[in-house]
């Protein structure tokens, strides 16, 4: 992925098919010890605009292996990991590409409609918010790090309702 602090989001996480190749410039995790959830919980995290705001700290020209692994990560407990991983791995599995990573993950293969997308991805950054411990202040600074277009008002005011209940 090559991106930088200017482009609308910083890191772009995602599940790669199996039997499909990466570009050169691609950084992707291996996970040692295969477990589908806990890659369904990473994906939620990278992809999470808490995240993506640590990320844009040190983000110039593009995001490398260097980068990635000075970033850090809030402790989940087992709710947390759980409803992340959970929440990431339905995004995750739009089609029969990924059945086997649905059926590991206990989610079905299912396209999505917009809302629910957006419904998804606001609780997974409500709930990273919750695992870093963000005040609302401190949500806010994380939302004007970002312009509208990468964070409408629609998304950033259904993140902050998930946050607050």
């Amino acid at each position: 992925l090559v991106t930088n602090r200017t482009t609308s989001r910083t890191v772009l996480a995602c599940l790669v098919p199996p039997q499909h190749f990466l570009a050169n410039s691609a950084q992707y995790l291996a996970f040692v010890d295969p477990d589908p959830k806990a890659e369904a919980a990473c994906l939620a995290l990278m992809n999470s605009l808490v995240f993506d705001w640590q990320a844009r700290r040190f983000v110039e020209a593009n995001l490398n292996f260097f980068i990635l692994e000075g970033l850090r990560l809030p402790r989940l407990d087992d709710d947390t990991f759980n409803a992340l991983a959970a929440t990431a791995a339905w995004l995750s599995c739009p089609d029969d590409r990924f059945a086997d990573f649905a059926a590991a993950t206990e989610v079905e293969v299912e396209q999505l409609d917009d809302d629910e997308r957006t419904r998804l991805r606001a609780e997974i950054d409500a709930r990273v918010a919750q695992a870093w411990g963000l005040t609302p202040a401190e949500l806010e600074l994380v939302f004007d790090d970002f312009t509208e277009d990468a964070v409408p008002l629609t998304y950033s005011e259904a993140v902050r309702q998930r946050f607050a209940a």
